[in-house]
């Protein structure tokens, strides 16, 4: 990235994010720079070729505490995504819940690295490694030869979610618990007994080891996503 250092929003280092980027059509360009995003001249997206009709512009999320935990109350959840984040060859897992409220619509995205397996709603995990399935019982079921598995339980978490509420958000540093319209609870901590072993050690681990809630979730716009 050494030749790219002179733009703003690289390397931004919020957690494991580097940088919030967008590829739009040369004539948004206003409306994104309304949004406080500019222009970057080169910047490297895995397997994706820039065609001349478009603009790859990078702009600087918010933390939750920066957007202020008081606008999310009211809004309403439109779909989910498990996916955000590219370090270039691959994903990082991050979650994202797309919201509409006074502020339009944006993505409130928790930047850990699997977060689907930290994440609790209604006191079950979104998701975890097929090896511990039975143990806990997640939202969503993937693995070898499990695709339709997948494909229902996705649809079921996204009709689960799609069109609650959020009642109250209580951010505190190392927790999170948004109550939602229908009793529904989603919520995270730092450590916690609930959340899966990871495949690969078959240990538990911390959500995240350094800063705190707040620095983990970010606010960004739609159409845009994270680099790692």
């Amino acid at each position: 990235m050494s030749l790219f250092k002179k733009h703003p929003y690289l390397e931004l280092n919020m957690g494991l994010v580097e940088e919030n980027f967008t590829v739009i059509k040369k004539k948004d360009m206003k409306l994104w720079e309304e949004r406080g995003f500019k222009k970057i001249w080169k910047y490297p997206i895995f397997h994706y070729r820039q065609k001349f009709s478009e603009v790859i512009m990078l702009g600087k999320p918010l933390t939750i505490s920066e957007f202020g935990t008081e606008k999310l109350i009211g809004s309403k959840i439109l779909d989910y995504n498990l996916y955000f984040g590219t370090y270039g060859m691959g994903g990082a897992g991050f979650f994202g819940l797309k919201l509409e409220g006074a502020f339009g619509i944006r993505w409130l995205v928790y930047c850990i690295w699997s977060a689907g397996e930290h994440i609790l709603l209604d006191n079950r995990i979104i998701e975890c490694h097929p090896d511990f399935l039975e143990k806990y019982h997640p939202w969503i079921i993937w693995g070898n030869n499990r695709h339709e598995e997948y494909e229902k339980t996705c649809q079921e978490l996204k009709k689960a979610l799609s069109g609650l509420e959020i009642l109250n958000v209580d951010l505190q540093e190392h927790a999170l618990k948004f109550q939602l319209s229908g009793n529904h609870i989603l919520e995270t901590y730092q450590k916690s007994d609930k959340f899966p072993e990871q495949g690969g050690t078959r240990k538990k681990r911390l959500s995240y080891k350094t800063g705190t809630m707040s620095d983990c979730w970010l606010v960004i716009y739609d159409e845009t996503n994270l680099t790692v």
